[in-house]
């Protein structure tokens, strides 16, 4: 037998279908990913970053991430833009000429803790950076950098400048690059997550690296010592940016939701992230035994003398280019890093 549903119940029933499936609609981003995914940066900051939006949005924000990577790490800003891909990570150092804002957290001697100058520098970033349009064409989501940058080698103790005279150095392009040349290392320029290869092979004899590299890039075979220089010997700018029309596909009930979710929020999680697996991997480090030292009050101040011209180039770099007072940005930095020390004690 066969039965036949009144008009009406068909119209009911379709848009009670309809009904289901908006409520079921979502919005997938997409992050093009170019790290290893155990790295700190996946673990500590942008998986917890994702489930925090997806929560914040009831599940209807969803980001997932690329198995690999589409473009090479210089190439993101390009990717995203082009809207290839939704959202992506970079690093200002590995386009030098291209970025000058970010020079300023690329000095050394810049950083507290990650996540405080990662605060800062988002301040920063709101304050002066955003309108000279340095990520034209793009969202900003995030701008953070990571822990002090200290140095690990092989087996070379590098307790004086004379102790880098003729060393093989990995370093990340641009400011870096500049830094290992001034101490009297042979610079091999090249992104970090080359630097087990680099090591394994024997091309470098050491490396410039955050305390968590020992863990995160898996070189406890290839490093047996390591210097920390308060303040950071080097560091690293990083972005995170997002294609304007994907943003516009986020729903606009759950927009603000997504919003409170980037910008000082999203670059204090990066900066936090790093701290958290440099401490530990630190420890782990001294756990095996490996030689670890700090500068002397001597060699660091050598080292600051050595270093200085790069401050006062980018104070003359950004007033040329940008029209903005470098010296005050670095003096709102630095004073914004010791309110925060302060409030946490």
């Amino acid at each position: 037998m066969t039965f036949t549903l009144p008009l009406r119940s068909l119209t009911a029933g379709a848009a009670l279908l309809a009904l289901s499936a908006g409520a079921q609609a979502q919005t997938v981003l997409t992050f093009n990913w170019w790290i290893p995914p155990t790295h700190l940066m996946r673990t500590e900051v942008m998986n917890p970053w994702a489930e925090a939006v997806a929560e914040a949005t009831g599940g209807e924000v969803i980001i997932e991430f690329t198995t690999t990577s589409l473009a090479p790490p210089p190439r993101q800003p390009e990717l995203v833009a082009d809207g290839a891909v939704d959202l992506v990570l970079g690093v200002h150092g590995y386009t030098p000429d291209r970025f000058v804002n970010a020079g300023v957290m690329e000095l050394p001697f810049m950083v507290t803790t990650g996540e405080h100058a990662s605060i800062a520098y988002w301040r920063a970033y709101e304050r002066y950076f955003a309108e000279t349009g340095e990520h034209e064409g793009v969202r900003v989501l995030a701008h953070y950098v990571h822990s002090a940058g200290s140095v690990m080698a092989r087996d070379r103790v590098l307790d004086s400048l004379d102790a880098f005279n003729g060393l093989l150095m990995r370093a990340g392009g641009g400011t870096q690059d500049r830094v290992a040349d001034a101490l009297g290392a042979s610079v091999v320029s090249s992104p970090a997550p080359t630097t087990y290869e680099l090591l394994s092979n024997g091309v470098v004899d050491a490396t410039l690296m955050t305390p968590d590299g020992y863990t995160s890039f898996n070189l406890r075979d290839h490093v047996h010592t390591q210097l920390l220089v308060p303040g950071g010997l080097f560091n690293s700018s990083f972005f995170v940016l997002m294609n304007e029309d994907s943003y516009a596909r986020i729903p606009e009930e759950h927009r603000e939701a997504f919003d409170a979710l980037t910008g000082e929020y999203l670059s204090a999680l990066g900066g936090r992230g790093f701290d958290t697996v440099s401490d530990s991997g630190l420890q782990a480090m001294i756990d095996d035994g490996r030689t670890v030292i700090t500068a002397s009050d001597d060699m660091l101040a050598e080292m600051q003398e050595r270093l200085a011209f790069l401050e006062e180039e980018w104070i003359a770099r950004v007033a040329e280019e940008r029209g903005l007072d470098g010296a005050e940005i670095i003096a709102f930095m630095r004073d914004t890093m010791a309110e925060l020390a302060e409030a946490d004690e």
